[in-house]
């Protein structure tokens, strides 16, 4: 009896270690298991998406050129919010002025279009400043609500001023704020660009060639010993098709425009620039005193860095960036107006950082294309058909509850993926702060060891003296919320 309740006491035991095990396993990748379950549903909706369309090449490309142009733009806005600690909730206003400026200035006063993408560099770089000079000595949230205050205070500018910040119309002489993008139409309608891959390249067919293979390729995942069982065969029916869609994908690449294709590649080229150049800043002193200031500014200040001097350059800074990014976007149109550049634009950047982790540039990417995916995923007339309800009094389920209570419940594509959106924003909130890529964590005494003796006692009093303070408000704290003393000699 006693042998039986010290097996049984053992096995409890292995059983909780194991538990235990697992349990640790699963927090050390805590990160790569949220990953696959944020990623694989949204990439199985976007083939689903993909799937049913003709042109799946052509939709590829514009996905990923989409994210190319954002992910740009949330690398600027990372470089404020992730290394910096300055909330921009603006950034949508220097998009405006990348794109805004340099297509009015090609299209409706015929300046070279180099000029005219310098010309809205400095616009937007100008305008960084300014926005620096006020308010970088503001604390965040006050710094957060006079950026979103500029970026509508350039949006309406743009959509009012109509003297030199609208367009002439093609079909009437009057004026429009409809801008078009000429250098978009004209590079489009230019040969060799206007014509589709397969038929510049002739008898050459490397796409249909390579998408074929893939397709048949496909056929071999079902093993004749594997397909017989029932769980495994829908398994490997899944992963055939995904294969087939992937392959007639690749095939379908041929009949994209070479005009589309040129832009996604100068994309890509750009965004390699732009990915080195703010890996360099992070990595640098430069990074590293930034980082600094967004952890303890008193701390900076105390060895002699001017952190104003610091957070009106990153401003500058970002403002450029997101001046090339403005530029980028108005390629990817050969129109748009002043009412797209609203803040929701700025809150998709802030979703695709928080999403993939503050403070490092891969995770800016991964939660760029994650995002994107989704988002151009919703977008087909496929899911929009699958994810679209009513529900009212005439539905066989619940219609006498809705008739009684006298309400119609519409389910629309674009709200349903909003609310899905906002849904995996609050989760990672919640329980992912860092996202699914964290910021590396930096060794602080080895950067500390390149101090001098001066500079390290500076720093280490600075330390200790906020410290003494962060303890000095704790205990002021305590006491406020303790109740009166009172005399128990009959005299309060």
């Amino acid at each position: 009896m006693i042998t039986m309740s010290n097996n049984n006491a053992s096995l409890r035991k292995q059983n909780d270690g194991i538990i235990q095990i697992f349990l640790n396993r699963t927090k050390e990748h805590s990160s790569l298991i949220i990953g696959l379950l944020l990623t694989v549903p949204i990439l199985l909706l976007y083939l689903i998406a993909l799937n049913s369309l003709e042109r799946k090449g052509t939709f590829l490309l514009v996905t990923l050129t989409t994210i190319m142009v954002f992910f740009v733009g949330a690398l600027s806005l990372d470089l404020e919010v992730g290394s910096m600690g300055l909330p921009n909730f603006g950034k949508v206003a220097f998009f405006a002025i990348g794109a805004y400026i340099s297509t009015l200035l090609y299209s409706e006063y015929d300046v070279p279009f180099f000029i005219a993408v310098i010309v809205a560099l400095a616009f937007s770089c100008l305008l960084g400043f300014i926005v620096a000079i006020p308010t970088v000595k503001l604390r965040a949230d006050y710094f957060a609500i006079m950026t979103i205050a500029g970026g509508e205070v350039i949006r309406l500018i743009f959509q009012n001023e109509q003297r030199w910040l609208w367009s002439t119309s093609e079909w009437q002489e009057t004026k429009t704020q409809v801008i078009s993008n000429k250098l978009r139409i004209e590079f489009s309608g230019t040969y060799p660009f206007n014509q589709r891959i397969s038929d510049f390249l002739g008898s050459f067919t490397i796409f249909e060639d390579f998408g074929s293979f893939i397709e048949e390729l496909s056929q071999f995942v079902l093993v004749p010993v594997l397909k017989d069982i029932p769980i495994i065969k829908e398994l490997l029916i899944f992963i055939q098709t995904l294969i087939s869609i992937l392959g007639s994908t690749i095939g379908d690449i041929g009949g994209v425009f070479l005009w589309q294709m040129s832009i996604l590649i100068a994309f890509i080229f750009i965004t390699l620039i732009v990915y080195w150049f703010v890996e360099f800043i992070r990595k640098s002193p430069y990074g590293r005193t930034l980082r600094a200031i967004r952890e303890d500014d008193i701390s900076v200040t105390s060895v002699g860095k001017d952190v104003a001097r610091f957070r009106w350059q990153v401003t500058t800074l970002a403002a450029l960036l997101a001046g090339i990014a403005g530029v980028m976007y108005a390629m990817t149109f050969s129109s748009f107006e002043a009412g797209e550049f609203r803040p929701f634009l700025t809150f998709n950047l802030y979703i695709f950082i928080i999403i993939g982790g503050l403070g490092n540039s891969r995770g800016a990417f991964v939660g760029t294309s994650i995002v994107t995916m989704f988002l151009h995923g919703t977008g087909t007339q496929a899911v929009k058909q699958a994810i679209s309800l009513h529900l009212g009094p005439d539905d066989p389920l619940l219609g006498p509850l809705f008739q009684m209570l006298r309400i119609d419940v519409f389910i629309t594509p674009e709200n349903t993926a909003v609310v899905v959106l906002g849904v995996i924003l609050i989760f990672f909130l919640l329980f992912k702060p860092a996202g699914l890529i964290p910021e590396p964590k930096t060794d602080t005494e080895q950067y500390l060891s390149l101090l001098t003796a001066e500079e390290r006692q500076r720093s280490d009093a600075a330390v200790l003296a906020r410290q003494s303070l962060s303890e000095k408000e704790r205990l002021m704290e305590e006491m406020e919320g303790e109740p009166p003393n009172t005399i128990s000699d009959g005299h309060s």
